[in-house]
């Protein structure tokens, strides 16, 4: 039963990668839109990290598996303190290294 645990963590994977693409993509084209973005990708975030946590749980799974699941897990966490982090920064502002 590792093949359901590694099967549910490759798709907390690919979650982890579409979810920061969106995020990114929205950030640039439609800002006004990254607060509700932000709620949706979390929301599935979420979900794709407690699903494997289940069948790591169950199955007794190995050590590599538990790795790839925190991983995930740590991307997860990242992208969205990311995206969280532009939410708060006005689309057009930039700053050059002498202004900070």
């Amino acid at each position: 039963m590792s093949i359901l645990a590694l099967a549910l963590i490759a798709v907390q994977l690919l979650t982890v990668g579409a979810g920061a693409a969106h995020l990114f993509r929205v950030h640039r084209r439609r800002p006004e839109r990254l607060p509700r973005s932000v709620h949706l990708i979390a929301a599935a975030f979420l979900a794709t990290s407690v699903l494997p946590l289940v069948a790591l749980l169950t199955y007794d799974a190995s050590v590599a598996l538990w790795g790839l699941w925190a991983i995930g897990y740590n991307a997860a966490a990242l992208v969205w303190a990311g995206a969280d982090t532009a939410r708060d920064i006005p689309a057009g502002q930039t700053t050059s290294p002498a202004e900070s």
